[in-house]
């Protein structure tokens, strides 16, 4: 029996197949980093907010909300993990006093620093088959498919 993650005949060879690609695709990078993340006791959500706070620096729920695509609940489960892991605090935001600022301990910058490399590592596997210039095009490609 083949493995469900497999590409198929059955996917054609059209551009409908787009979909199931990706969804594939998706499946076998988030399963690799989510494996590879363990040791640090994080998951990808996690590294999704701990990446954005590293590149922007303190965000509101709403803004970390937007930039990784999550809902509200499962931001709010999310930043809840992190800062009982003790690797993020929610603070008063200086701009508005109904909000709350996200950022980054101490001990969430070493833990993001970790994540970083592992992401490095795992992404250079996750494209062993591809040539740098292919690798290059495929994101290339990715990010101007999921621009508005």
């Amino acid at each position: 029996m083949k493995p469900p993650d497999s590409p198929s005949p059955t996917l054609g060879t059209g551009p409908a197949r787009i979909g199931p690609l990706l969804r594939l695709a998706q499946r076998r990078a988030a399963r690799t980093f989510t494996e590879a993340l363990r040791p640090l006791g994080i998951e990808g959500r996690h590294y999704g907010v701990l990446l954005n706070l590293g590149t922007h620096g303190p965000l509101s729920q709403r803004e970390l909300i937007d930039l990784t695509g999550s809902d509200k609940s499962a931001m709010v489960r999310t930043i809840d993990d992190l800062e009982t892991r003790g690797l993020a605090v929610r603070r008063p935001s200086p701009v508005d006093r109904r909000a709350h600022a996200v950022e980054m301990t101490d001990k969430g910058r070493a833990v993001f620093t970790d994540a970083a490399r592992i992401s490095d590592e795992v992404a250079a596997r996750l494209f062993d088959r591809m040539e740098e210039d292919d690798q290059e095009l495929l994101c290339a490609l990715l990010e101007r498919f999921v621009t508005d």
